[in-house]
């Protein structure tokens, strides 16, 4: 019976600095972007079984403005539990604000509706600004 002891080793020249391997992180989306739900031609209201709908960001000039230009998003509600609760589908065309859950690209979500030129308050302002409407 013979015992022995066995060892390999490299070694990195005294010059060189030694770098462990880069692990960059996850990007991070912070803050709320716009954007406009899209949608295939002819179709003004566009959404999956889950009310999700699909948007285009204003940054992206390479996108096509249809069904094809995001994943689905969910939409935000003041209301929601199950098979219960308030929605309101955005229409195709219409700003949406878009927020990321915990910054996470891969988690976007429709907080809210915005008004603008192409799609004015459904009535006169400031003439008529204590009311409340859903039309």
């Amino acid at each position: 019976f013979r015992q022995g002891y066995r060892n390999r080793f490299q070694a990195t020249p005294w010059e060189a600095f030694f770098r462990p391997p880069l692990t960059p992180p996850k990007p991070r989306i912070l803050g709320t972007q716009s954007a406009v739900v899209t949608g295939p031609k002819g179709e003004e209201i566009h959404c999956d079984r889950y009310g999700r709908v699909k948007v285009q960001f204003h940054w992206d000039r390479e996108g096509q403005a249809d069904d094809s230009s995001s994943c689905w998003l969910r939409v935000a509600s003041g209301w929601a539990g199950r098979n219960y609760g308030a929605i309101a589908i955005p229409r195709v065309g219409m700003e949406v604000l878009v927020t990321f859950l915990e910054g996470d690209p891969d988690q976007p979500l429709v907080t809210g509706c915005l008004f603008h030129r192409e799609h004015p308050v459904p009535y006169e302002l400031p003439a008529h600004k204590t009311r409340s409407v859903f039309k």
